[in-house]
């Protein structure tokens, strides 16, 4: 008698677990055809906006039961229409009607890609206000150029001012040219940076390296949902604002320079990203001050007298093994004691930190604000500035 009470509710309860889920062909395929698209990480971004949009919840949210359930983006939204009381034949309407908003989606982002083999311009101003304890650094720089889908190629020329306390200086920096190129492979975004200085700068006032510079860089990343981790890796002969924010001077020399960090989307006007960045470099170094006259000098001019780096910013008490040439605690930093100095490549190691947010305050108009701390040299820079995709 037991047996039989039991087997009728588990006859009664099977129905009703049933009608929970999907068995309808129809359903089932449209299902598929959300989830194939997933399998992208540029292509999910959109389906799931789509979704959210539909649902009238935001995409996080999707996200998050994504994660909590473990059900595909296509079942979360069978769920939440079973969830309202709709029948299999309004579901499938509806995800027909989400099917077609995410292919119109798709092909108005890849509209304007379909003439990315073609060179489109691009012309586009930023500026930045850099404050530290050596002073506080503006910076206008105007970029003209070309811009593909795989590869573009910018020509910059900065304009530089200074207010430090020994001196009030201004000028053109080193004109550049920079090529950029980039790829996919095995779901990772693959890039390389070549960037080629000439000297176009006045190296006596610290607004130019007094040589032809170059720097190559390579980037790995990946996209996860609305983050973006990132390594990358390069070689330069001269260090000044190509890592991390602006200096107070310029170094010629070889170093190689590290980079890491985590790009994130918040919503669709905040951008943010957190940094770290390690620099070495090899051989003597050639240091030119910005903070320093060509005819004044506050102390020696000889190896040993302070440190830089990119990435980061740079203080005093960074000398060799054997402490020679290193200034005592408190005492002037190397570049407020010569316009021009020569360092050893020791005293030029740096790491550290750096965190900035983007604000889009219109389509083509966007603050940025960041921060930066190197370790070694106990300097903090904080900038604030504005880009301007004309």
């Amino acid at each position: 008698m037991k047996a039989r009470l039991m087997s009728l509710l588990f006859a009664s309860v099977l129905p009703l677990c049933l009608s929970g889920q999907t068995s309808n062909p129809d359903i089932e395929s449209e299902i598929r055809k959300i989830d194939a698209l997933t399998t992208d990480p540029d292509i999910k971004l959109v389906v799931v906006a789509a979704i959210a949009d539909h649902l009238k919840v935001h995409r996080n949210h999707l996200i998050l039961l994504r994660k909590e359930t473990g059900q595909s983006y296509g079942g979360i939204l069978v769920s939440a229409l079973r969830e309202r009381g709709m029948e299999d034949g309004e579901i499938l309407r509806q995800l027909r009607m989400t099917n077609r908003e995410i292919s119109r989606r798709l092909d108005t982002s890849r509209a304007p890609q379909g003439d990315t083999t073609r060179p489109r311009p691009v012309l586009f101003v930023s500026t930045a206000a850099d404050h530290n304890s050596a002073g506080t650094f503006y910076s206008l720089v105007p970029e003209i150029g070309i811009d593909s889908h795989r590869a573009s190629l910018v020509f910059g020329i900065p304009y530089y001012r200074t207010f430090a306390t020994n001196v009030a200086a201004g000028g053109v920096g080193d004109a550049y040219l920079s090529g950029f190129l980039r790829g996919r492979a095995a779901g990772f975004d693959l890039s390389a940076t070549i960037n080629i200085g000439v000297p176009t700068g006045d190296p006596n006032k610290g607004l130019g390296a007094g040589q032809v510079t170059a720097d190559a860089t390579a980037t790995v990343a990946r996209r996860y949902e609305f983050t973006r981790p990132w390594l990358s890796a390069g070689f330069t002969n001269s260090v000044f604002n190509n890592v991390g924010y602006q200096r107070p001077y310029i170094a010629d020399g070889n170093a190689a320079h590290f980079s890491g960090g985590l790009d994130l989307s918040v919503g669709r006007r905040f951008t943010m990203g957190f940094v770290g960045y390690a620099l070495r470099p090899t051989g003597a170094q050639t240091v030119h001050s910005q903070t320093m006259a060509t005819n004044m000098a506050g102390g020696s001019s000889v190896p040993g007298s302070g440190g830089m780096m990119p990435g980061g910013p740079m203080m005093p008490g960074m000398g060799g093994p054997n402490g020679a040439g290193t200034p005592a605690d408190g005492s002037m930093p190397f570049y407020d004691r010569a316009q021009e100095t020569v360092v050893s490549a020791d005293e030029l190691q740096d790491y550290g930190a750096s965190a900035w947010l983007s604000i889009r305050l219109h389509p083509g108009l966007s603050l940025n604000v960041g921060t930066a701390r190197s370790v070694p040299f106990h300097l903090t820079t904080a900038r604030v500035g504005l880009g301007i995709d004309v």
